[in-house]
């Protein structure tokens, strides 16, 4: 059994690898599937056996390395709970050509529903705490999406101060925000 799932792990992640390389250089409506396979030296069978289209392949990366963010934070008994934006920005960073391809695509999405399924947003909260959710997490995906638009030249412990800073100084202000 374990072989088995050894190699369906590795066909996934050499075609999750191929199309990133592919997508440095061409837009995703622009790869085949046949295109991508044989760059990765997998058979069409393989791709449909595991994927449904290129997209899904870029969906299931973007969950499978925000579950191992997840993981890693969680399952540290050191980390402070006040350290997720850092830990989140450290992952995002050693990703970043991953997250690049993600938002170049249109589908850094992904890392916003993530974020409300990790925070616990549901459609069954009540309006004041579903409305609180989605403020952190969107706004947190919105910062991120942000970062990668601008080309990611702060390091994860800069933009986290600049978050801090944010939340401190400039949420005390509000008022301030406002173009009269």
């Amino acid at each position: 059994m374990q072989n088995i799932y050894s190699k369906e792990s590795y066909v996934e992640q050499k075609l999750a690898d191929t199309l990133i390389e592919l997508l440095r250089n061409k837009e995703l409506q622009d790869i085949s599937v046949r295109e991508l396979c044989d760059k990765a030296g997998v058979g069409r069978a393989s791709f449909y056996r595991h994927f449904q289209n290129k997209e899904d392949i870029l969906d299931r990366h973007a969950r499978s390395l925000i579950k191992e963010w997840t993981k890693e934070f969680e399952s540290n008994p050191n980390t402070k709970p006040w350290e997720v934006f850092q830990s989140l920005f450290c992952h995002i960073k050693k990703y970043q050509t991953f997250y690049e391809v993600l938002h170049k695509t249109g589908r850094d999405t992904i890392l916003r529903t993530s974020l409300r399924e990790k925070i616990g947003w549901t459609k069954t909260l009540s309006n004041a705490d579903a409305y609180q959710k989605i403020f952190f997490a969107d706004g947190i995906s919105g910062w991120i999406e942000e970062w990668i638009e601008r080309g990611m030249k702060e390091s994860p412990d800069k933009l986290d101060q600049m978050l801090q800073h944010y939340f401190t100084d400039i949420l005390s202000h509000l008022d301030d925000l406002y173009i009269q």
